[in-house]
């Protein structure tokens, strides 16, 4: 997004608009500019928000393992600020503030569990224990506060499976509320 602020505007004035969006400095792009014609100040604020789905076509089932495993989201639907890898499932924050993650798990005939994970520790846990031949799902969501170069993602827990398919049970987003 683009700001523009005029240079006869009151700095008072400024400051006050500024801080009811939210923009500090911290999530002013270094490309601010001034426009040299009429000395209008342009600032440019980070936005940040991805969604995804386990599988893009056909079906897949995550096998137990003896350890948590990173799940990789690779049907990328947005991506926005491009801080979602889709080749390590770990999404980076770009900017310090406070983000906000869900993310929805299923399988059939077992349980199936898988954490919301900042920086290698589990935050909080989606489970489901389900009856042989049905198809359940858990969801979870939370709100973080990051510094830059944190890493989130979606860990499934040892000794349960996940499964999707094409019609995307299994998904993962999250995006910046507000910079700090």
């Amino acid at each position: 997004s683009r700001l523009v602020l005029h240079s006869h505007t009151d700095p008072l004035n400024i400051l006050q608009v500024l801080l009811c969006l939210g923009i500090t400095q911290s999530n002013v792009h270094p490309g601010a500019s001034t426009d040299t014609s009429n000395n209008d100040i342009v600032l440019s604020v980070q936005q940040v928000a991805f969604s995804a789905a386990l599988v893009a076509s056909g079906e897949v089932t995550l096998v137990p393992s003896n350890r948590d495993v990173t799940m990789i989201f690779k049907h990328v639907v947005t991506n926005i600020g491009n801080a979602y890898n889709p080749q390590t499932g770990v999404f980076t924050a770009p900017v310090r503030g406070a983000y906000h993650f869900e993310w929805h798990i299923g399988d059939v005939e077992g349980p199936t569990a898988a954490a919301l994970v900042k920086n290698s520790e589990r935050v909080f846990s989606a489970y489901a224990s389900l009856a042989p031949g049905l198809y359940g799902t858990s969801s979870e969501s939370a709100t973080l506060q990051l510094d830059a170069g944190d890493v989130v993602s979606v860990n499934q827990w040892s000794g349960h499976k996940i499964y999707d398919n094409v019609n995307h049970h299994v998904t993962f987003s999250g995006h910046l509320l507000f910079t700090m």
